[in-house]
């Protein structure tokens, strides 16, 4: 069979999609609707880390510290077989470096929120970079 020059460069082109980009497998999980109004930003620095997609934040205008649960990315647990070098990557990618955190809603006594540092999505850059679990994340 022979090919035409189109078809092998969309054959490699398909190949190339990173698969994160393919949507997860459905396991029921929906995420909950916002509680925290559209447009609402917080200027944080992190201060800790519990594991690679929860970090400890001090927020401009907050008291205390606030845990921010990161959303997009769903990293092993605490005691599973990657958590500690997934709350590293969390580390390199929030140290140091101020956040924007966009709060969506409340879960588990944290804010799930997008967090941005230096105007990229860490939890979104994490699950492009293969740090969600394998078998039915949470984004």
């Amino acid at each position: 069979m022979m090919l035409s020059r189109t078809s092998v460069g969309l054959f490699l082109a398909v190949l190339a999609v990173p698969v994160a980009a393919f949507p997860a497998p459905d396991c029921g999980w929906v995420e909950p609707p916002r509680t925290y109004p559209d447009g609402v930003r917080w200027t944080c620095d992190a201060v800790d880390w519990s594991d690679g997609d929860t970090l400890m934040a001090k927020c401009e205008g907050l008291a205390g510290a606030v845990s921010i649960r990161v959303r997009r990315v769903d990293t092993d647990e605490r005691g599973e077989s990657r958590w500690w070098q997934a709350r590293e990557e969390l580390r390199r990618r929030t140290a140091g470096h101020p956040l924007t955190v966009l709060p969506r809603h409340r879960s588990h006594r944290r804010v799930v929120a997008d967090v941005l540092a230096g105007g990229v999505n860490v939890g979104a850059a994490m699950d492009a970079a293969g740090w969600s679990k394998a078998e039915c994340p949470k984004r």
